[in-house]
């Protein structure tokens, strides 16, 4: 039987957490990826960033829990998380530590990569 190669999927996230439910459906849609067994690499872009903030909860404002969820994409598959590097510098001047590792890339490098994926999904 022939090595079949895992598909890869981009999934860009651009909603910043605690405005509204989308970054929950996100997120479902990462684990639901990742259980499908494709490699996946998540873009936050801009303040999306954010909702990897390991000291943020969105519970006391109603929002449904699940932030810290992104921290456990690593254990079910092949998963890489970036973020737009000036916001990754910006918010880590600021302090912040992120539940998973994150890596940094310029705008370009993201676009370069996110097309070689098979497939790209936006919310």
């Amino acid at each position: 039987m022939a090595d079949v190669a895992r598909q890869s999927v981009a999934l860009l996230v651009h909603t910043p957490p605690y405005r509204t439910r989308e970054p929950r459906a996100e997120l479902d849609l990462a684990l639901a990826a990742l259980s499908l067994d494709f490699e996946l690499e998540v873009y936050f872009l801009g303040g999306a960033l954010l909702q990897l903030a390991a000291d943020k909860d969105g519970a006391e404002a109603g929002l449904p829990p699940g932030y810290k969820a992104w921290a456990a994409l690593a254990e079910l598959g092949k998963v890489r998380l970036f973020g737009e590097s000036g916001w990754l510098r910006r918010c880590e001047r600021l302090g912040a530590e992120w539940l998973a590792p994150v890596e940094g890339l310029g705008a370009a490098c993201m676009k370069t990569r996110w097309r070689a994926c098979d497939r790209v999904i936006v919310l």
